[in-house]
């Protein structure tokens, strides 16, 4: 159930007016469709067979979108109450080692795992993409996005789509698909799907990630989809633009600031992910350097034996 400003007392209260601290921007959401109420929206993440769609995923964009520099009361949010926050970053990775695959893996993603735990207090964390290339975790931005250049890009590109990346029952999938025997006791515990984001070179005033306070979204501002791959099936959240929903950013965060923000959570009566997008910041000059961030997506433990 969405929350308004006035009933919640809270974050969203003070920060509801267009002032310094709120850019009006572009963003993309999911085109309300007949279509969904049969078929659940879904994008395949290979090239299907001549004459079957890729996606049927129709979005569309708006161009009113207020965004409100969450700086000013950073030291205010709480990962339980918001679903997202600020963890600080030390890490031993000079910039140059994030074009090291085995260094993002040996040294970042075990920092990011035990600063996780430390943060959230969990009993272990799993970081569940280190199965890809893990160069596909970093993203930079082309000097041309976001006109396509027509050609497969080296690192992928800022998503400028509302999105949640998992959902619930995704995560317990992919716990035992990466847990095998142990599933089963680790799932008599809470589970959660945590992102981790920040940027790579800073301050990052190009194309800059943009958080949904969950407790403004509604269930039925929401779409469950599928994206496909040859192998396996992860299930996300696209959404639906509704009025009174409250996004925030951070102004020229730093790469020893990193974005925690759920994705989904075992937990009765936590609520939804956080829905997230980048965005064309208005505030950005036209000679400032393109975004470099890096992005890892975890499975966080509160039980179980390891």
């Amino acid at each position: 159930m969405r929350k308004t400003a006035e009933e919640d007392h809270g974050l969203a209260t003070s920060l509801t007016t267009v002032d310094s601290n709120t850019v009006i921007t572009s963003m993309y959401f999911l085109q309300p469709q007949q279509l969904y109420r049969a078929e659940k929206p879904y994008s395949l993440r290979f090239v299907p067979p001549e004459g079957f769609p890729r996606s049927n995923i129709a979005l569309e964009k708006h161009n009113d979108v207020e965004i409100r520099d969450i700086r000013p009361r950073v030291g205010e949010l709480s990962f339980s109450k918001h679903g997202f926050k600020i963890m600080p970053v030390h890490s031993k990775m000079t910039y140059d080692d994030f074009d090291d695959e085995e260094k993002i893996v040996d040294t970042y993603l075990r920092e990011v795992a035990d600063a996780l735990r430390d943060e959230l207090g969990a009993k272990h964390v799993h970081i569940f993409e280190h199965t890809v290339v893990p160069s596909q975790l970093v993203r930079k931005r082309h000097e041309i996005f976001p006109i396509s250049t027509g050609k497969a890009y080296r690192y992928n590109q800022p998503t400028s789509m509302a999105h949640i990346d998992t959902t619930v029952e995704w995560a317990r999938d992919m716990v035992h698909k990466l847990n095998g025997g142990k599933a089963q006791d680790i799932l008599q515990h809470r589970i959660q799907c945590v992102n981790v984001w920040k940027p790579i070179s800073g301050p990052v005033r190009d194309w800059p990630l943009a958080l949904c306070d969950p407790r403004t979204v509604g269930s039925d501002d929401l779409e469950a989809a599928d994206l496909v791959y040859h192998d396996y099936v992860v299930e996300n959240r696209q959404v639906y633009r509704q009025p009174g929903q409250n996004w925030y950013y951070i102004r020229d965060q730093q790469p020893n600031e990193a974005w925690i923000f759920r994705q989904s959570d075992s937990k009765p009566g936590v609520g939804i992910g956080v829905p997230h997008s980048s965005f064309p910041n208005p505030l950005a000059g036209s000679d400032v350097p393109p975004r470099e961030s890096i992005e890892v997506r975890a499975l966080v433990y509160y039980g179980g034996d390891f």
